[in-house]
């Protein structure tokens, strides 16, 4: 009982020590769709109390800040121009780089998306979490399937449990956080289609070692305010 006590202890400690570190990362990635291949890089900052700047750099030059409740400006630069939009779904946790760096993998946020474990099973060594939907929706399921306490993939299935959504985490790099560097996502958008996107994670820093600038980034007090698309934005 002692030794459990002291686990969750260590644990939790953990967890709030990744929690107000602060991260930076660089990412590229590209989208296959349709026989179209679209590139996009940018680099982003997780700060201590929460916030989350991304800088976009290709295919245009944007900057967006987002806090922990899903309030989001975003910034043209060129333009001097700002938009500011508030979805839940835009929350700066449900960004992979805090998932991964606030030790939220155990459930990857199923639960914000109104998803609750409904089973465990073990494989080969592999640990399989069933969520399923609290209410009626296209998903029936969600497999989240772990290796070595971390997780390797993540399956969403139709209402006919074919799977409509694949997710792979591998590559992963081990020092103050353990994150994948490589995230492969597989959206079956018909029976004959699909889109693929592959994310690439470089230039990894925590703590101190995490000094940009971009840290403490503002958004001209003179910018014009905009309008932007937010379907497209979280991708429904």
């Amino acid at each position: 009982m002692r030794r459990t006590l002291l686990t969750l202890l260590l644990v939790a400690t953990t967890l709030s020590v990744c929690a107000q570190q602060r991260v930076s990362v660089d990412v590229k990635t590209v989208q296959v769709a349709e026989g179209k291949r679209v590139t996009t890089e940018r680099s982003i900052y997780l700060t201590e109390d929460g916030r989350l700047i991304s800088e976009q750099h290709r295919p245009v030059h944007l900057v967006s800040l987002a806090n922990s409740i899903g309030e989001m400006r975003i910034y043209d630069p060129a333009k001097n121009e700002v938009a500011m939009v508030s979805d839940k779904e835009l929350a700066s946790g449900k960004d992979m780089v805090a998932v991964f760096a606030w030790g939220t993998y155990g459930d990857m946020g199923l639960p914000s998306y109104g998803f609750t474990q409904s089973d465990v099973r073990y494989e080969e060594g592999l640990t399989i979490k069933t969520f399923t939907p609290k209410s009626r929706t296209n998903i029936s399921q969600v497999e989240l399937v772990f290796q070595n306490h971390l997780p390797i993939c993540m399956i969403y299935y139709d209402s006919k449990y074919q799977p409509l959504r694949k997710v792979y985490f591998s590559n992963y790099k081990h020092e103050r956080i353990s994150m994948p560097l490589r995230i492969t996502e597989v959206e079956y958008s018909s029976p004959r289609d699909s889109v693929v996107r592959l994310s690439t994670y470089t230039n990894l820093l925590t703590g101190g070692a995490a000094t940009s600038p971009m840290f403490d980034y503002k958004i001209p007090a003179d910018a014009k305010r905009t309008s932007v698309n937010l379907n497209q934005l979280v991708g429904k």
